[in-house]
């Protein structure tokens, strides 16, 4: 199985992700976007382009399961279209291949958090809005996916029941 963490920025992703990581005694695959980025340096399309060779080589290297991915293409698609609009058809293309053809399910973090700045992150005021995208993306390509909001030992307990019914 791969489980797909998601959401917008700050909404517990990677503490969900890690989480989850423990619980099954496997590693997560963390967000190539972290490692990628110069915090402060601004991005191009062509760096978002890298970030999709870079997720897609990451997951097909990784031979655990579960594969637990805090993000996966969902967020570059969402990130390109609200930063350079209409998706490029390799982007398109590959993120219609992958969410359709191996299986995942999805955990979508509501950011029902406290925002924390990070020189990476860009939104502090419109989480809810790119949540709505995130939850309209699912929803249209009829993507399984649970919800997951609340605090602390409340959202991995809310994954592992979704987790546990698939």
């Amino acid at each position: 199985m791969k489980i797909v963490v998601t959401g917008p920025e700050c909404s517990g992703k990677s503490t969900l992700a890690e989480a989850l990581a423990q619980h099954f005694g496997v590693p997560f695959m963390q967000e190539p976007a972290r490692a990628y980025l110069t915090p402060g340096a601004g991005y191009q399309p062509s760096d978002l382009l890298r970030l999709r060779q870079q997720q897609l080589e990451l997951e097909t290297s990784a031979h655990h399961r579960p594969l637990i991915l805090d993000t996966d293409l969902q967020t570059l698609c969402i990130w390109w279209q609200e930063k350079f609009g209409p998706l490029p058809e390799v982007l398109r293309d590959a993120y219609a291949r992958q969410s359709m053809a191996d299986g995942r399910v999805y955990l979508l973090c509501r950011p029902d958090l406290p925002w924390v700045h990070d020189p990476l992150r860009e939104n502090p005021h419109d989480r809810d809005r790119l949540f709505a995208l995130y939850r309209q993306d699912l929803v249209a390509r009829e993507l399984p996916f649970a919800q997951i909001d609340g605090t602390g030992p409340q959202r991995l307990e809310r994954a592992l029941a979704f987790l546990k019914a698939r």
